[in-house]
C-alpha cells in the first residue's frame, strides 16, 4: 500500500517537474520589442515551430501590425507558446518551410545574424507573404523541405 502511494507521488512530482522544464525551455524563444499598443491589421491562426515547441491546430496567433509582427499563444496556450515580436525592418526574410508531415510554415529570420527563427504553421501561408512583402519584407516563395525543427537553426 505504501509503495503505491510513493509511486503515485513520485509520478506526480516528475510530471510537474517536466512541465516546468518544458515551459522554461519554450520561454527561451521569447522575443519582444517596445511595440506600440494598437489593434492588428490582420490576424492569422495556426501553429508554431521553434526550438522546443511545435504546436498544431489553432493555438497560435500571427498578428500583423503597421510596425511589425507578433506571434503569441491563444489564451489557452500562452503558458507554453512564447511571444515573439519583430519590426518589419528587423526581418531579413520570410520564407516557406515544411516538415515531412505538416502544413507549410512561414519562417521569420532576423537581420544581424541573430539565430532565433520562428516559424508559423498555417494553411494560409501563401496569403501571408504578400502582406509581409507590402511592408518591405523580403520573401521566398519556394518551399524548403526540412527533416526536423533543428534544421531551421543551421
Amino acid at each position: 500500500m505504501h509503495f503505491e502511494v510513493i509511486l503515485i507521488v513520485l509520478l506526480v512530482v516528475m510530471c510537474i517537474a517536466g512541465l516546468v522544464m518544458w515551459t522554461r525551455l519554450a520561454a527561451s524563444n521569447k522575443r519582444t520589442t517596445d511595440a506600440p499598443a494598437g489593434e492588428p491589421e490582420e490576424v492569422f491562426r495556426g501553429g508554431i515551430m521553434c526550438r522546443y515547441v511545435v504546436t498544431s491546430g489553432s493555438l497560435v496567433r500571427l498578428e500583423l501590425f503597421d510596425w511589425g509582427i507578433r506571434l503569441r499563444g491563444t489564451p489557452i496556450s500562452r503558458w507554453v507558446v512564447p511571444t515573439w515580436e519583430a519590426r518589419y525592418d528587423e526581418l531579413a526574410i520570410a520564407e516557406l518551410v515544411a516538415l515531412p508531415a505538416s502544413r507549410i510554415a512561414v519562417c521569420f529570420r532576423l537581420r544581424g545574424g541573430e539565430v532565433n527563427p520562428m516559424a508559423f504553421l498555417s494553411y494560409r501561408s501563401q496569403a501571408i507573404l504578400p502582406l509581409l512583402e507590402s511592408h518591405g519584407v523580403p520573401v521566398n516563395r519556394s518551399i524548403a523541405r526540412i527533416r526536423r525543427v533543428n534544421d531551421l537553426y543551421q
